[in-house]
């Protein structure tokens, strides 16, 4: 083989390898597809993770209103309207009952209600007296116990000076409470109170005991 048979033969090598690197790489449709399958999954998984990283401090954030801001309020207008009480006078606190009953029906509602006016009261100093404690502790199966309903294992005297009672008035948009510090040997009214809750804040309680007859319609 002469010289200008080997150049033409390395020239026609040269010119295959750079036409064929020069050949754009064929890739399968169904391998495009597949990148762009997990592209989207990756861009849903970031998502939710940012959602769920996100809604803590959301929360946070925004602040709750509970039923103890409103039992707050009221106790604050009592303390501030109250005349010649006694300080070391004893305080009961009951249900405020519902003014559409014959004022012998409570609730869930109420009882948490009851609950936060004597935790304010305490607050404040005042000296609370918890009737419903009974004189000794029941063990059972489901727990110990020491507070009880029944009229029966309670104390028949109690050295109660006042009592702090009221009424709660159904509206569409919530309910307005109306609470009296009331003297009881006298009967007389030595402070009084009143705010309004909104419906969401009623329901709420009501929710968890699913008491659908006592839910108030909203809007």
């Amino acid at each position: 083989m002469n010289k200008s048979a080997v150049s033409v033969a390395i020239l026609l090598a040269l010119s295959g390898c750079a036409q064929q690197a020069a050949q754009p790489k064929v890739v399968p449709e169904n391998a495009v597809s597949m990148r762009g399958d997990l592209a989207r999954q990756e861009r849903i998984l970031q998502q939710q993770a940012f959602a769920v990283e996100s809604a803590p401090t959301q929360q946070r954030q925004t602040p709750v209103i509970t039923l103890d801001h409103y039992a707050r309020n009221l106790v604050h207008d009592l303390m501030a309207n109250h005349h010649r009480v006694e300080e070391q006078a004893m305080v009961a606190v009951t249900d405020l009952a519902f003014l559409d009953s014959d004022l012998q029906h409570g609730s869930v509602f109420t009882n948490h209600l009851s609950e936060a006016i004597i935790y304010d009261l305490h607050l404040f100093g005042v000296p609370v007296l918890d009737f419903k404690v009974t004189d000794y502790i029941r063990v059972t199966e489901q727990g110990d116990f020491v507070l009880s309903r029944d009229f029966s294992e309670l104390s028949a005297e109690l050295p109660i000076k006042y009592v702090v009672t009221g009424t709660v008035t159904r509206h569409q948009a919530g309910v307005m409470l109306n609470a009296r510090l009331i003297q009881i040997d006298n009967k007389r009214v030595v402070s009084a109170a009143r705010t309004f809750v909104p419906a969401a804040v009623y329901n709420a309680i009501l929710q968890q005991r699913q008491d659908n007859s006592l839910k108030l319609k909203q809007g």
